[in-house]
């Protein structure tokens, strides 16, 4: 979806200014379309009643070395909710971190989806407290979709796109 952290309002805002006419074509969020390959609801009746979508981007800090991930985090830490983390891979470790820190339990169920929708699609799940490390050994790389909250548990059960290709 060209609107969700695809930067369409930006490239369309380019073009409206340069009098250039467009059609946008609507399309399916990578939250939406990754969790369901990956057997994962984004909002289930017992375990999330909402779902908030943020990027966990690595910003460089004035007068520091060293990058960090600045979000909202009470925001993302609120009960009953799954978190969907755009582009976050390299800052995963301080991701979880912030998250605990923030109050949620270290056991907060996550997972990580590589290449989500494809047949390269590769999930690890873990919880708040492993993740990273998990994510470390099975050597991801970017594309990556983190997907922080109850609602991971369900993979288990859910997950019909691997059993599909079989």
């Amino acid at each position: 979806d060209p609107f969700i952290f695809g930067r369409g309002g930006e490239e369309i805002e380019t073009l409206s200014a340069n009098g250039i006419s467009f059609e946008v074509v609507p399309g399916i969020t990578a939250a939406c379309g990754v969790a369901s390959y990956a057997g994962i609801p984004l909002t289930h009746r017992d375990y999330a009643q909402s779902c908030i979508f943020t990027t966990g981007h690595l910003k460089p800090q004035v007068g520091q070395d060293d990058a960090t991930v600045e979000l909202d985090w009470p925001a993302l830490t609120r009960p009953n909710q799954t978190v969907v983390i755009y582009m976050g891979l390299v800052g995963l470790d301080q991701i979880c971190a912030k998250l605990i820190a923030n109050g949620l339990s270290a056991s907060t169920s996550a997972a990580v989806v590589q290449q989500g929708t494809t047949v390269r699609q590769r999930v690890v799940v873990g919880d708040l407290s492993d993740l990273a490390s998990k994510v470390s050994v099975a050597e991801l790389k970017p594309p990556c979709l983190i997907i922080v909250g109850e609602v991971v548990k369900l993979r288990e059960k859910l997950a019909w796109f691997e059993t599909h290709q079989h």
